[in-house]
């Protein structure tokens, strides 16, 4: 008896243990991904030619943690500086295949279609506010967001570039007449282009991305650009007269390749739009936040700063808005510039 209650107890203590085994087994079991671990169901690729520093650079920033956020990480954004996917002509040409899924063109639109052309009128914002009122306003939803879809794009946001001053290594500019003769780059734009020859100066176009080295090797005497995109080329590092002329407002444009967006679910282009609307509000602010503190560093640096006679400038302007008016409609020139100004 003794021993079938030694063999009993033996027994029992073994099913003890393979029951606390089996329990453990199922507590160790590895629980279900966390929404946290799980892999973004979409990847957006946003390509631009700006560098760190720059609004639009910065504004893409936002734009990625504003979607990546709002999705609960379920999108992705990618987020490719300094031209390293594609120049802007060259993202454009990729939205049509979808290859390219976003980008940040600016002036180049203009020679996408002619009527982008109107942000080269100069002077045509007198300051931040006036930039923002038309960001939201009816005349960038009516007129302005239906033509990107002309060209496989949709124009999801209107965005800071900024207000434009000329930096060079000749003389400081004050009045057009010290313009004369000096090697300016400037982007692509017939408008710009005939601007600063209107001022007297010798102006050719050329990708940002390529600016910094042309200036240093001496292709350019000077550009033109915002306070952030001057930081974000590395300016002033090359360049010696900085002239606060504030000769033009150029937006950027966060744009969508219309073949891929039109694949995404609604939820997804929905959120996609707002938050290109958030970030657009964002690069404002950003510009203007930094605008002083940037002119401060390009002191330091050794910029000499001048302002110039505006006046002097806009005196010279008559015949470029004329010229734009021989390639647009008239009334399509007048309601921008009058829109701008209300």
């Amino acid at each position: 008896m003794k021993k079938n209650h030694i063999l009993s107890g033996l027994l029992v203590s073994v099913l003890s243990v393979a029951l606390l085994g089996c329990g453990t087994t199922a507590v160790d079991k590895p629980a279900a991904p966390t929404e946290a671990a799980k892999k973004p169901s979409l990847t957006v690729k946003l390509s631009s030619t700006s560098s760190k520093g720059g609004a639009m650079f910065e504004g893409a920033q936002k734009f990625k943690a504003l979607v990546e956020e709002r999705s609960k990480g379920d999108i992705e954004v990618q987020v490719y500086p300094d031209g390293q996917l594609a120049k802007d002509l060259a993202a454009i040409d990729a939205h049509k295949t979808g290859a390219i899924h976003m980008s940040l063109p600016s002036t180049v639109m203009a020679q996408i279609d002619p009527k982008f052309g109107v942000f080269d009128i100069p002077f045509l914002f007198k300051d931040a506010a006036a930039v923002a009122k038309f960001a939201h306003g009816p005349m960038w939803t009516q007129d302005f967001q239906p033509l990107f879809e002309k060209y496989g794009m949709y124009g999801l946001g209107f965005w800071e570039n900024g207000f434009r001053h000329i930096t060079n290594n000749k003389r400081p500019i004050n009045v057009p007449e010290d313009l004369k003769g000096i090697k300016l780059r400037v982007p692509e734009s017939k408008l710009r282009v005939a601007m600063f020859k209107e001022f007297g100066a010798n102006p050719a176009t050329a990708d940002f991305s390529e600016v910094f080295t042309a200036l240093q090797q001496g292709v350019f005497d000077g550009q033109e650009n915002p306070y952030v995109q001057i930081e974000a080329g590395r300016f002033a590092e090359i360049q010696k007269y900085l002239s606060i002329t504030n000769h033009n407002y150029t937006p950027a444009y966060l744009v969508a390749s219309k073949v891929w967006f039109d694949k995404l679910t609604p939820d997804q282009q929905k959120l996609l739009k707002k938050a290109a609307v958030d970030a657009g509000d964002y690069t404002r602010e950003y510009g203007s936040k930094v605008e002083g503190e940037l002119l401060a560093k390009f002191k330091a640096a050794g910029m000499q700063v001048n302002t110039a006679d505006v006046a002097a400038f806009q005196a010279k302007t008559g015949p470029v808005i004329d010229l734009l008016k021989q390639t647009l409609d008239p009334a399509f020139v007048d309601k921008v510039v009058k829109t701008a100004k209300e």
